[in-house]
This record gives C-alpha cells, sequence and structure tokens, in this order.
C-alpha cells in the first residue's frame, strides 16, 4: 500500500535540487536528497537516504490546471504540484515528509495529506512533519 503527499506552489518559486537538498539540512532532517534530477521533467524513485540508509520516494511534477486549483481551493499563483508517493518502507516515509515539508516551506506552499484531508502551509509544515516523523518512530 503506498502512500501520498503533494506540495502545492508557484513554478517561479520552486528550488533547485542543490537548494532544496541544502534548505532539508538547515531544517535538521538527516535527510540527503539526491541532487541530480531537473525538477519539472524527473519521474520516478528519487533516492533520498534517511541517515546514511537507502531511502527516497517516487517523485511526480506536473502543472495544476485551473480547475484542480479551484477545487482545491488553492492562493492565487499556485500552478504547480510535485507529488511523492511513498512505500511501506517507514524510512521512505521519514524521507518524503521531510523533503515535502521542506519544500512547501521554502516555496511558499502547502503541503497536502490526501489520506487525512488535511493541508499545511508553508508555516506549519515542517514542524508537522516533524510530529508525523516522531508519530512513526514510536
Amino acid at each position: 500500500m503506498s502512500y501520498d503527499l503533494n506540495v502545492y506552489l508557484s513554478r517561479h518559486n520552486m528550488p533547485t535540487p542543490t537548494e532544496w537538498r541544502t534548505a532539508v539540512f538547515i531544517a535538521g532532517f538527516s535527510v540527503d536528497l539526491h541532487t541530480e534530477f531537473d525538477v519539472e521533467t524527473f519521474t520516478g524513485f528519487l533516492p533520498s537516504p534517511v541517515s546514511g540508509e537507502m531511502s527516497g520516494f517516487e517523485y511526480y511534477a506536473r502543472p495544476v490546471d485551473a480547475e484542480e486549483a479551484q477545487e482545491l481551493m488553492l492562493e492565487p499563483g499556485i500552478n504547480f504540484t510535485v507529488q511523492f508517493v511513498i512505500g511501506s518502507r517507514p524510512l521512505e516515509l521519514v524521507s518524503a515528509l521531510a523533503t515535502a515539508s521542506v519544500l512547501a516551506s521554502v516555496s511558499g506552499g502547502m503541503l497536502v495529506d490526501p489520506q487525512l484531508g488535511e493541508s499545511y502551509s508553508h508555516t506549519n509544515a515542517i514542524e508537522w512533519a516533524r510530529t508525523q516523523i516522531d508519530l512513526a518512530r514510536v
């Protein structure tokens, strides 16, 4: 069974992979985001080791159409989304929570957990992710 997270943001606020990786470290996560990929065209497994152990998630990015933006009540200017698909390995969840929350934070975006039907703004996404990581390790 997979678990998904989505980050909705303005495309012009999407950091480069190197900027994103640095922000993950600055936020205090032990996740090493792979940086050799194009944020718009890459699809598939994106390696993101956790504390030196192999991990990662499936990465999918695409534009957001007007209908989807309206349905999700997205703020004006949000026109891009990154989907993180996580498998059953616990470290994949840690990797995705860390990188998704930091992406939302640095881009001024919104993190959505469709399983829970909840959204987190860029101001509280990292705090939420830390809580989820702590709960997952219990």
